[in-house]
């Protein structure tokens, strides 16, 4: 027996109140950060409030029928959407393990369901934030590259305040949303679930995407840091020409004055 989960990322913050009010399926699972709805025995989808809705056991009509009615409910964008996707294969005389391109357990049941469906909101998550913030740091290459072969850089002033709200944004989301080093409350007495929660932690290098989202971050925090205090330097280098040059008219004015 084989069954699939899928996740998908719908966007930075889901109203978890109003999905769940919304949606038709059995809600068996609700707390301030995430949802967890039966469809039928042995299946069923997640939806958590940093964005990210996942699938276990979930056909794949269903599953876009369901995400149809949530960008419905929140009125979301229709884009083409990120996707992880696990295989989970039964076998009752075997130990749960963690391989390249499946998990094997001996049984099936929620706590699975819930460690598998999290694990891959996790990733799923982190890829979106991993290609916003690769988008930021491709752009700032190009500023820097730009300040390296003419001297300056094409963004200044207004819109260079805008970019820099836009990558603290950046890092207050990932902050606020991806608290991927709190392990779930299920496997604190549970070692066949913790180890599963660890498994496919290292599997999908979710720990090893995290720091390498962090690292881009910084970099584009202190390249912007330079940026801001270049241009303000520049500021400052134009206001003082421009003292000077009145400084110097109000000489002239004096100078001619004195003479004619």
């Amino acid at each position: 027996m084989k069954v699939t989960t899928i996740g998908y990322h719908l966007g930075d913050r889901l109203d978890l109140k109003h999905i769940k009010h919304s949606l038709t399926f059995e809600c068996i699972y609700a707390d301030p950060t995430e949802l967890i709805f039966e469809v039928k025995h042995f299946s069923w989808f997640q939806v958590f409030d940093y964005g990210s809705i996942v699938f276990f056991g979930v056909d794949k009509t269903l599953q876009t029928d369901i995400i149809g009615s949530v960008r419905r409910i929140l009125s979301l964008p229709v884009n083409e959407l990120m996707t992880e996707e696990i295989d989970v294969e039964v076998n009752p005389h075997s130990s749960t393990k963690v391989l390249f391109d499946k998990i094997i357990v001996n049984q099936i049941s929620l706590d699975i369901a819930k460690i598998v469906m999290l694990n891959a909101a996790q990733s799923v998550a982190l890829d979106y934030y991993l290609e916003q913030t690769n988008m930021m740091l491709a752009q700032t290459i190009y500023f820097s590259n730009e300040l390296e072969e003419k001297g300056r850089f094409s963004i200044k002033g207004k819109k260079l305040l805008k970019y820099i709200g836009k990558a603290l944004n950046l890092k207050n989301k990932i902050a606020q949303n991806l608290y991927i080093f709190d392990s779930p409350d299920i496997t604190w007495y549970d070692k066949s679930l913790n180890s599963l929660h660890d498994q496919l932690n290292r599997e999908l290098d979710i720990r090893i995407r995290y720091r390498s989202l962090q690292e881009s971050l910084s970099i584009i925090q202190e390249n912007l840091e330079i940026y801001k205090d270049i241009n303000q330097h520049s500021h400052s280098s134009t206001l003082e020409w421009i003292i000077i040059i009145l400084i110097a008219v109000e000489i002239l004015n004096i100078f001619v004055e004195r003479i004619f």
